[in-house]
Parts: structure tokens; C-alpha cells; sequence
């Protein structure tokens, strides 16, 4: 909890992170036996890859007596889960949480009371990956009080157990509690409609299929023609706004910043509209325990939601992938069981493969063109030199496989003849503090011209890991891809 880490201005203790470490120390023990490196590292990853795709089938065909595969598609093949396939906790997380889920919905596997230890098991586990499964302990306490299951409510305290141990740990570990003292935005009327509009805006841009849903909002016959000539037309738009901006007669600037983000914007307010209906139109059914299991993925949807909005300090696409299940189950639940292949939901499938293929790879292309340019640079410059390099995340990790040293922007221990490697579009140290007894003097600058895998694009300021009603999580674009300027110190004006 003492290591270092710079994820800001300067080098800080792990503990000021808001995750638990769980999966962190789960990494350390495979790195010692395999070695830290992409693919060891990715290999440990697709465990939980292929975890949420087995829990995710097994929900779908416990539900449904028919399309399990189609359910598990548009969820395993949407571009949240696809491209956030990185190192990151959020796959795992979610492994965990179906996992979860499916203990608690099938009663056939073990005993009753075994099942419930062990989904407080799962709850406690989930707990040490990231804080926002602290929703899991409610959600298991109303199932089992819905369920009179009075006698099993003992269970709950399973998960808290394991959070007090955690907490415990902390203690003796540095001195403080991990959970009570994260960093968090102060919570306020405006702060929350802001990132409540983030979240509408994030799970817009990866469900971009909603529209063949409008019947399910309004069901009268006399307007299923009407409703058929509106989905023709979003797709017309849809289809002359890419192309336009493809065939570079379409402004991108416009096209994002108005056709895409309100596509978005729609797109939720579609979903939501959907999950509003069926839950007013079956509430007698979900009070009377028919379907208990849709009002569990109610309490999975609105409590993770609730959780993300009110208490993460930003909005991401790997934040609405705990409510991506849930909403395609209570969905595709809303009128029967039965799922057909018929044209909308091949649609459906289509539009999703489709954009997570293009996103994947605009993103991989991303990942790659930091991890190539760490290497060029490296050899551009004399075998001698001192560099020095700011920003963090991916490009982290490969500048300093090349030698590089991050920069403490509070107190740069830099001297004249010194290299500055500065990637613009990357959350990094201010340069302020080198300014006061250094000019930068630019020496190089690298950026790759864009291509067909990087028009729809997830970068600039990393938008699909970080995204804003302003920021949307992707785009298309022909700007080219990020530049990264090499600078010189120069012309020693102080030193200390």
C-alpha cells in the first residue's frame, strides 16, 4: 500500500488510488511466475474474459428458452466490452458480479444455503477489485428478504467481514483505512445532473441499436409503419454522415458535435424509456414474485448506476459495462422469453459487430502508435542520453521499458542537455516547475497520419476511458493521430 506511483504530479503512495488492491495483488503473483509483460499480462486478463462469457450465457439460458446466444452476443461483442479489454479491473470486476448473479438465480446448482455463502463470497471478492460492487451487499440482502429467506440474511455479513479484514490490513499496513479516506468529489445538485448526463451519454455510444426498439415504447399497430419509417431514416442519416465524413464532404466537427452526440443522447433516451415501460407495465408481476429475477437486474441497473453517478469521479464506458447485462436481459424479457432471429435483432448483432470491430482496432492502432514511438525515439536520440518523459497510463508503461524516466513535475531533478519526451494528448506534469530554470527547446516531433483503422476513433484525451457529454467516447475523425514533441533543455537561466 506504501509502493510508489505516479499517476499525477509526482511520485505518491498506492493507497491514494480508490481501488482496492485485490486484483493488483492477483497480478503481482502471476508477474512473479510468468513474467510482467503484454502477454502474460493479457493472458491472465482473458481468464475473467472467458469467465463473463460463460456466466453470461448461463444467465441468458436460465432466463430464456431460446436466443441465449444472441443475449450473449450483443453483451461479449459490444465495444464497451471489447474495448476495454486491457489490464484494467473493470473485465474482472464484471466477471465477478455475473457470477454472482448467476448463484443467486439458480437454485440447482448446490444447497440453499451454500449457494447464498457462496454469492457473499463472491460479493466480499468483488468488493476487493473496486468499491463500486458495495452495491452487491444490498442487492443480496432485498433478494433475500423478497424471497423470505430471514434465516439466510446472516450471509450478508459475509462480504462486510471481508471488508473489515481489508480494512484491518490497511491499518496495520499504514496507518489509515482505505475506504473511509478515498479521494472524492464533493457531491452536489449540478455535479450530479453533469455526470448523470455523462452516463446517459456513454451508454448512447455503445448500444447504438436501441432504435429498433421503439415499438416496445409505443405498441399501437397504427404506428409500427411510422415507427419502421423512423429507424430508416436514422439509419439513412447515420449512413450519409459517415460516409460524408469519410469522403471528406462532411465537416467531422459537425458531425460529431451534433449528429453523433445527439445519436447518443437518443440512443439513451430510447433505453431508458424501454426499462421505464416494462418495469410500470409489469409491476404487479415483479411485487408478486413472478419475476423476481427481472426485479434482480432492476437492482443491479439502478444500484451500480446510482453508485457510479454519485460517488466515481468521472463517467467512462467501462462504467456502464455493470449495467450492460441487465439492460439487454430486461430488454429482450419484455414481452416473453422467446427470443426469434428475425431482422431486428440480426441488425442489432450487425450494428454492434460492426462498431466494436472499427473501434477495437482504432484503438489497438492507438495503443500501438505510443508503444512504437517510445521505441523510435529511444533510438533517435544519443545512447548516453538522460530522458525524461510526462503522461501516464499505456504510454507509461512503455517509455519506461525504454530507458525513459518519468518526470516528478514538483521537483524535476533535470539538467541542461537534458531530453524532454512531451505526448500532447495524454493526461501528464505541468512543465511549469522546469520552466523556472530551463527553456525547452524543440528538437522533434512525431505523429502518424491517419488511416481507415483510425477513423472512428477512441482517442484524444483517451475518450473512451474518460468521456464527457463534451468529450463523447468516440468519434470519427481524419486528424492524425496524437503528436509527441522531443524537447532539449536548454540555455540554464538558475539552478538552485
Amino acid at each position: 500500500m506504501s509502493g510508489k506511483v505516479n499517476w499525477d504530479q509526482n511520485s505518491s503512495p498506492i493507497f491514494i488510488l480508490n481501488q482496492p488492491h485485490l486484483y493488483f495483488y492477483i497480478q503481482a503473483i502471476w508477474g512473479k511466475l510468468f513474467g510482467f509483460n503484454e502477454i502474460t499480462m493479457h493472458f491472465l486478463q482473458s481468464f475473467f474474459t472467458l469467465a463473463c462469457m460463460i456466466f453470461v450465457y448461463l444467465i441468458s439460458k436460465t432466463i430464456f428458452m431460446s436466443g441465449s446466444i444472441l443475449i450473449t452476443s450483443l453483451i461479449i461483442l459490444n465495444p464497451a466490452f471489447i474495448v476495454n479489454q486491457n489490464v484494467m479491473v473493470d473485465v474482472p470486476l464484471l466477471s465477478f458480479w455475473l457470477a454472482f448473479i448467476y448463484i443467486l438465480i439458480n437454485n440447482n446448482i448446490i444447497s440453499e444455503t451454500k449457494r447464498y455463502v457462496f454469492a457473499g463470497i463472491l460479493a466480499g471478492l468483488a468488493c476487493l477489485i473496486k468499491y463500486s460492487s458495495l452495491p452487491l451487499i444490498l442487492i443480496m440482502a432485498i433478494y433475500l428478504a423478497y424471497n423470505n429467506k430471514y434465516n439466510l440474511l446472516w450471509t450478508i455479513f459475509i462480504p462486510i467481514f471481508f471488508l473489515i479484514l481489508w480494512s484491518l490490513f490497511n491499518y496495520i499496513d499504514y496507518g489509515s483505512i482505505h475506504i473511509a479516506n478515498r479521494e472524492t468529489e464533493r457531491i452536489t445538485g449540478i455535479g450530479l445532473i453533469r455526470k448523470t448526463a455523462n452516463w446517459l451519454v456513454c451508454l448512447g455510444a455503445i448500444i447504438p441499436y436501441s432504435f429498433i426498439y421503439l415499438d416496445k415504447i409505443f405498441t399501437s399497430k397504427k404506428l409500427t409503419k411510422v415507427i419502421n419509417v423512423i429507424i430508416i431514416i436514422i439509419l439513412i442519416i447515420i449512413f450519409i454522415t459517415i460516409t460524408g465524413v469519410f469522403i471528406k464532404k462532411i465537416n467531422e466537427d459537425i458531425a460529431n458535435n451534433i449528429i453523433l452526440r445527439w445519436l447518443f443522447v437518443i440512443n439513451s433516451v430510447i433505453i431508458v424509456s424501454v426499462i421505464i415501460k416494462y418495469f410500470l407495465n409489469n409491476l404487479k408481476i415483479i411485487i408478486s414474485k413472478t419475476k423476481i429475477i427481472i426485479l434482480l437486474f432492476y437492482l443491479m441497473l439502478i444500484l451500480s448506476a446510482l453508485f457510479i453517478i454519485i460517488f466515481s469521479p468521472f463517467i467512462a464506458t467501462r462504467h456502464v459495462l455493470l449495467v450492460l447485462t441487465p439492460i439487454i436481459i430486461i430488454i429482450y424479457n419484455y414481452n416473453n422469453n422467446i427470443i426469434k432471429y428475425d431482422l431486428k435483432n440480426v441488425l442489432a448483432l450487425t450494428i454492434t459487430v460492426f462498431l466494436s470491430l472499427f473501434l477495437g482496432l482504432s484503438d489497438m492502432t492507438w495503443a500501438n502508435y505510443y508503444k512504437n514511438k517510445a521505441e523510435v525515439i529511444k533510438k533517435s536520440l544519443p545512447v548516453e542520453a538522460k530522458i525524461h518523459f510526462t503522461g501516464h497510463w499505456g504510454w507509461q508503461w512503455y517509455a519506461k521499458q525504454n530507458g525513459m524516466i518519468q518526470l516528478e513535475a514538483l521537483n524535476p531533478e533535470v539538467r541542461a542537455g537534458d531530453y524532454l519526451v512531451y505526448p500532447e494528448n495524454i493526461h501528464q506534469q505541468t512543465l511549469k516547475y522546469i520552466g523556472k530554470n530551463y527553456l525547452l527547446k524543440e528538437i522533434d516531433e512525431y505523429y502518424d497520419s491517419p488511416s481507415v483503422f483510425t477513423f472512428f476513433s477512441t482517442r484524444d484525451y483517451a475518450r473512451f476511458y474518460a468521456s464527457t457529454s463534451r468529450q463523447l467516447p468516440w468519434i470519427i475523425t481524419w486528424r492524425p493521430i496524437d503528436p509527441i514533441k522531443v524537447y532539449r533543455l536548454s540555455k540554464h537561466i538558475k539552478e538552485n
